[in-house]
């Protein structure tokens, strides 16, 4: 017997599999940064794949709790070449401001359909995002003030970014 319906169920899944891309997305970004000598955003990305991996297993065991089965599906390989670490970043904040879209339209069904069950799992997601965005828009205000993200300022950026705590942003 399932608490959620399935349609939600499939809703779900659809979002878990949301969160393997971006761990995937994530930690082919943190390669590139290794592979460019950027060790702490490289070691920063590293960090929020294994984030966006603990949120998949969240909703995974949502799922299955909730009488569901999740699904793991079929995933299109993330890009994993970049201009510039200003392209990669400015590629993340519009990851996250997607993935808070999608947060906010299962939010949505859930409130339209009476699914509390479901809308009280979603409320940890809602906050996280709002975390994350903030989290990426203060870096991106970094590169702003920067300007030009060659030499010292491209040392100081990534000293910077490897000295960000992801886990007081994303836990």
């Amino acid at each position: 017997m399932s608490v959620i319906s399935q349609e939600t169920v499939n809703l779900l899944n659809e979002h878990l599999n949301l969160e393997h891309y971006s761990a995937n997305l994530y930690f082919n970004m943190a390669g590139w940064c290794e592979k460019e000598g950027l060790k702490g955003c490289s070691k920063f990305l590293y960090n929020h794949s294994s984030e966006e991996h603990t949120h998949l297993e969240k909703f995974r065991e949502f799922i299955n709790k909730a009488g569901g089965q999740a699904v793991m599906g079929e995933m299109k390989a993330p890009e994993c070449k970049f201009n510039s670490v200003e392209e990669l970043f400015e590629k993340i904040i519009k990851h996250e401001e997607y993935i808070t879209s999608c947060i906010n339209k299962l939010v949505s069904i859930s409130m339209d359909s009476k699914d509390y069950v479901t809308l009280k799992f979603l409320e940890w997601f809602v906050k996280e995002q709002l975390e994350e965005e903030e989290l990426f828009n203060d870096i991106i205000k970094k590169i702003r003030i920067l300007e030009d993200l060659k030499g010292r300022n491209l040392y100081t950026f990534d000293k910077f970014v490897g000295n960000l705590d992801s886990q007081e942003h994303c836990s």
